[in-house]
């Protein structure tokens, strides 16, 4: 088995997960699944997850062995390679639904449908199932088949893109597979609610998500502002929320985000930690709406940026967070693996992938009391457990021979 061990103590162990998907939403719920106990068998095509490659695009090692990328999404997975365009290879999967609780799948509805593994055509003959689907536009609608990505699907689509930035300004590009990895947390989440329902009914269902409802849910309270009065978020820096509440230029540089949870409860401890004792008896620092009608907002918010500006972020930091003010330095990306705060809660853990490569690897966020979570582990090579599967399903070792002959598996 690539990196699966048996561990006691995991909520989810004897639950058995089949998956058929690609890249990185959907194969991310299965890689949860997997973390907190449940055994996953990664059905690949005999080329391998086209994220297999992905390092090569971002400039990260990408051997068969040494795979950063692909390990975040498949750590401790069983991995199996099948071309399921075969008769031999329809055949072993479809032998495998029927030991599995889950099947994973991302594959488009018309390939599903062809061959004869969509919920329509499985869900007589294998009744306790959980078919989990993903999509990148959902089911329904004109947009049903288009391909549906990342930057696409869950950016483009559902307005983020067009509103964090200045208006005027060029599109920011997100990060890779950022709006995946939110989606994979809620596509986890129905998989969980299915799980739970068929042990009350004893009957499975199809659980299914895709990019775009996702992304409309994680902008869910912009989705709702602009149907009244304000139709653009594009921020406005010369006038945040209120004077203590935004991103402030700090000395050095460095930036510092803070956030008030109530201006009028707050205002005398902003004034406190600002020096700015003189606003608590000027009446159009009352509220924010008294800071509007006064036209004296946007002054107010240049006096606070000016305030900022002479210290750096982490010294605001200290000051503020002592005063029980919620605030965060802005830290690069390739700081986290040194957080001291991930560090402690084993949000990020190291790896080692052989040959004096170590890389410091995030990790699943959710943990219990009770149970406890598989270390993340270094993936195999494309079909790695394959023979090892069919054997426990009952392929005798001239059947696998003739599989691989046939060219039903790798």
């Amino acid at each position: 088995m690539s990196g699966v061990e048996k561990t006691s103590g995991l909520a989810l162990q004897g639950l058995r997960v089949l998956e058929l998907s690609t890249v990185v939403a959907a194969p991310t719920a299965a890689r949860m699944l997997c973390a907190y106990g449940a055994e996953v068998i990664k059905v690949e095509a005999l080329r391998g997850d086209d994220l297999r490659r992905v390092g090569l695009t971002k400039h990260v090692p990408c051997e068969d062995t040494k795979n950063p990328m692909f390990t975040v999404h498949n750590s401790n997975k069983r991995l199996v390679a099948l071309n399921i365009k075969t008769r031999g290879g329809r055949e072993a999967l479809l032998k495998l639904l029927e030991t599995a609780d889950v099947f994973i799948t991302n594959v488009r509805e018309p390939s599903l449908a062809r061959m004869g593994l969509d919920y329509a055509s499985l869900q007589e003959r294998y009744p306790r199932l959980v078919y989990a689907q993903f999509y990148g536009y959902g089911p329904k609608g004109p947009a049903s088949e288009d391909p549906g990505f990342d930057s696409t699907a869950f950016w483009m689509r559902s307005g983020p893109v067009a509103d964090w930035t200045e208006e005027g300004s060029k599109p920011f590009y997100p990060t890779y597979a950022f709006g995946d990895m939110a989606t994979s947390s809620v596509f986890l989440s129905g998989i969980l609610v299915a799980l739970y329902a068929r042990e009350r009914t004893g009957r499975g269902t199809k659980v299914s998500t895709s990019l775009f409802a996702s992304g409309i849910w994680c902008n869910a309270t912009g989705v709702v502002s602009t149907q009244f009065e304000t139709k653009h978020l594009n921020p406005d820096y010369s006038h945040p929320p209120s004077p203590f509440d935004g991103f402030y230029a700090c000395a050095g540089g460095s930036w510092i985000a803070v956030y008030t949870n109530e201006y009028g409860r707050d205002r005398a401890k902003f004034a406190r930690e600002l020096g700015m004792e003189d606003i608590l008896t000027d009446r159009r620092w009352d509220s924010v709406q008294a800071l509007e009608e006064s036209g004296f907002f946007r002054e107010a918010a240049a006096r606070v940026a000016a305030v900022f500006q002479t210290k750096s972020a982490a010294a605001w930091r200290d000051q503020l967070s002592r005063a029980s003010i919620s605030c965060e330095v802005m830290q690069r990306t390739c700081d986290v693996i040194r957080d001291e705060q991930a560090l402690a809660n084993d949000y990020i853990e190291p790896l080692d992938f052989g040959d004096g490569l170590r890389v410091m690897m995030p990790s699943p966020p959710l943990s219990f009391s009770a149970y406890h979570r598989r270390p993340t582990a270094n993936t195999g090579r494309i079909g790695a457990d394959t023979d090892a599967v069919l054997e426990e399903l009952g392929y005798r070792r001239e059947e696998i021979c003739a599989l691989r002959d046939e060219g039903a598996i790798l």
